[in-house]
């Protein structure tokens, strides 16, 4: 990985991104939030509902300071947040060029609002957004700003793009975020939009940004995109550490000016990449220099359970340290617009079930124009969390599984096709476990190391094609401690930075000899050599099961029988893509491996040579489902402690809370299947009954009691075996099955 020197601008805040560093400096953050946990804890360590609160110029004369606040008490929030400044200030700022809001007309909203929001036991955070600045700074301060290829300002409504490495972020807005803190006494800064290419515009040619990669890596600024280049990857992984520099920056400058003020710096996972992948946005390199780790969740024509996967995200890489997550209740397309209810319920849900406070994003509610159907529900969930919290302070999941979510991969392997590619196969897996109702965690490809896989059963990495040398040694020593190691296609085969290894990384774990890539498997199948096998369980009286895409065509040091095979695909002619009706049966079965399990050391290794994950996602064929799943599961065998029949649209997770065993259930909505690019909103919550729940206990505890969170009545606990069972009458669309124990 290329070594990239201190920015000379801002020498004493130096990033690394070697990741070995990376994980020492993880590991000893997390020791410390550990050793330092205790019942006073400030209130951004406590559990949060938030409401982020935009305006927009113009908004201002019809803002009521004390009704804003009395509505804020309306959702039960403890905090919210209020733009501030930045590209345009709600307050009378005293920074020489910082230009008021047209409505202010002599008020100062941060003023009025802050104190009275104090008086009510409300905090208090200022948005800032240093993105864009007005054209007439570029007079002053040409130095501040992102051009294009020719060296010409970027233009955003009638402002200009600026530029993450100038002293407009390290210092302009360092200013009016510490001017808010300090005259104010706002309780911390929300940053919107911090980032390279902001507001879809492209790479910044500015001569900051030359010289800086010039004299960080020694390689000219690339031109264009190109993810066959070398330069282009080191291009694209210096924006990350750039950013990741004015977090610090800002976190530094933030906290010596206000000792309990936080800094918050939003990003995204999986989702936006086109936005979040050029705009330089790693929340891992953010770790120790955020006081709440933060992801916005706005898009909704994404799959219904991306909230699930950030929060789990975010929960493994924050131990010790609070996590935050906005919920938007518009679309962000259609800002005015509601999100419906039966969206917006799980949505939320799915971020508390899984340890991350709320933050309710509402753009334009002052205006005349708006849809105000929202409010009531949202305002009930939001009292209903409030009633929750008791179950949500300092409770950990206790998921005895992993799938692991590699940004490597997403960019350098994934490179022009990022979702194709790589993303998809996540989602696949993410879907089949979610199915099977199978709880589990999401590991950052950053943090994979002995501690943190020493308390997982089953760790699965889909398609994980790019791995550093350092984690790919710790999933082999936890394969070779007992684990099971499941993979999928090309899992290990790359480095960090997407160049090939001359072997595959778990190659010795999966005993392989040699591979090559079969491609255009379109009308191809599996051939089920082993109805029997645990591999196949729930899938009956059918020899075959559909594939497509392309596998890896794999020859083992040992030949072993695999129970599901190739058969190749039965086309027309040659570059067709269907069969002649009556000669589809005509084929030759090979023995080509789609699944090998191997034992390695005190562990097993697991893997689907082909792309089950990226098919089931995809295809949504419930066979692939079943059997990601079923791999799962035969890694956990008898140690798995959970299980739940329910719908598979019913979304589970596990957590611990001291002597608690916290099941949350969620009502994921039901939508039309529709083949537009875009999900149809889930229009239905369809009320499910009987759900059963069943949990082993350890080997030193007694269960007391089982109730419900909505009612706190008792459930009647059945034992069969080592199972101790209950039944849910009925889940709306969250509910949390609380199981006390007492040691014996």
């Amino acid at each position: 990985m290329a070594h990239f020197n201190a920015d000379p601008l801002v020498a004493q805040n130096r990033v690394t991104i070697f990741t070995c560093r990376f994980q020492r400096a993880y590991t000893q953050s997390n020791t410390m939030n550990k050793s330092t946990e205790s019942h006073n804890q400030a209130w951004w360590e406590k559990p949060n509902r938030v409401l982020l609160v935009n305006l927009r110029e113009g908004d201002e004369p019809k803002i009521n300071a004390q009704a804003l606040v009395d509505d804020m008490k309306n959702y039960d929030a403890s905090a919210f947040c209020i733009s501030g400044g930045g590209i345009v200030a709600f307050y009378q700022t005293q920074i020489p060029d910082h230009r008021l809001s047209n409505g202010l007309m002599g008020r100062d909203l941060l003023a009025e609002i802050i104190p009275l929001a104090h008086a009510s036991g409300l905090k208090v955070l200022a948005r800032i957004d240093p993105s864009c600045a007005p054209m007439a700074l570029a007079e002053k301060n040409p130095e501040w700003f992102s051009r294009d290829e020719k060296g010409q300002f970027r233009e955003v409504s009638e402002h200009y793009v600026t530029c993450p490495n100038a002293q407009y972020y390290h210092r302009r807005i360092v200013d009016i975020a510490i001017e808010m803190i300090q005259r104010y006494n706002a309780d911390g800064i929300w940053n919107n939009q911090g980032k390279f290419a902001a507001w879809d515009t492209d790479t910044c040619f500015c001569k900051t940004c030359k010289d800086l990669f010039k004299f960080d890596t020694g390689l000219d600024l690339p031109l264009k995109e190109d993810w066959q280049s070398k330069p282009w990857r080191v291009y694209n992984q210096w924006r990350y550490e750039k950013i990741a520099v004015w977090v610090k920056t800002m976190h530094t400058a933030i906290h010596q000016a206000k000792a309990d003020a936080v800094f918050i710096a939003a990003t995204q996972l999986c989702e936006s990449l086109e936005t979040i992948q050029p705009g330089g946005w790693d929340i891992d390199y953010w770790v120790e220099h955020q006081d709440v780790l933060t992801f916005e969740c706005q898009r909704r024509n994404t799959a219904p359970w991306w909230p699930g996967i950030q929060a789990k995200y975010l929960s493994s890489i924050a131990k010790g340290k609070p996590k935050w997550m906005t919920v938007s209740y518009f679309y962000p397309w259609w800002r005015l617009y509601a999100a419906p209810e039966e969206e917006n319920r799980p949505w939320i849900a799915q971020q508390f079930a899984n340890g991350v406070s709320s933050w309710l994003h509402i753009n334009g509610a002052s205006s005349e124009i708006f849809d105000r159907r929202g409010y009531a529900p949202m305002q009930e969930v939001f009292q209903r969390l409030g009633r929750w919290q008791d179950y949500f302070d300092q409770a950990t999941s206790c998921s005895q599984v992993a799938i692991v979510y590699s940004r490597f991969s997403q960019d350098n392997y994934g490179q022009d096709k990022p979702y194709a590619r790589y993303v998809d196969a996540v989602r696949g897996y993410y879907m089949a476990l979610q199915e099977a109702h199978i709880p589990f965690d999401v590991l950052s490809d950053k943090f994979l190391h002995h501690e943190t896989l020493k308390k997982y059963q089953v760790v699965v990495l889909p398609n994980t094609a790019c791995l550093t040398q350092s984690a790919l040694d710790a999933l082999i020593d936890f394969t070779n401690q007992g684990g099971t190691l499941v993979a999928t296609f090309e899992s290990g085969m790359y480095d960090e930075m997407g160049e090939k290894r001359s072997r595959g990384g778990l190659a010795d774990i999966f005993k392989v000899k040699k591979t090559k890539i079969l491609t255009q498997l379109k009308s191809s199948y599996g051939h089920i050599q082993e109805p029997k096998h645990p591999i196949f369980l729930g899938i009956e009286n059918t020899d075959l099961i559909p594939n497509d895409g392309s596998m890896v065509d794999i020859e083992l040091t040992t030949p072993t029988p695999s129970p599901l095979t190739l058969i190749p695909p039965v086309t027309a002619h040659s570059g067709a893509t269907i069969s002649i009706p009556e000669y589809s049966g005509n084929f030759t079965p090979t023995t080509k491996p789609l699944f090998i399990s191997q034992q390695y050391g005190l562990g097993q290794g697991l893997w689907f040579s082909n792309q089950m994950d990226m098919l089931f996602y995809h295809y949504g064929f419930p066979d692939l489902g079943k059997m990601l799943a079923n791999a799962v599961a035969m890694g956990l065998g008898e140690r798995r402690d959970l299980e739940v029949i329910a719908s598979n649209f019913v979304d589970v997770t596990s957590m611990i809370q001291g002597q608690r065993r916290l099941v949350h259930l969620i009502n994921l909505p039901v939508g039309k299947s529709l083949n537009t690019g875009w999900r149809h909103p889930g229009g239905n919550l369809i009320a499910q009954t009987n759900i059963v729940v069943r949990i082993k206990l350890a080997a030193n505890q007694t269960l007391k009691e089982v109730r419900l969170a909505s009612s706190e009545s008792l459930l009647q606990v059945r034992h069969h075996q080592a199972w101790h069972e209950v039944v849910i009458p009925q889940l709306d669309d969250h509910e949390i099955v609380i199981f006390e124990f007492v040691k014996t």
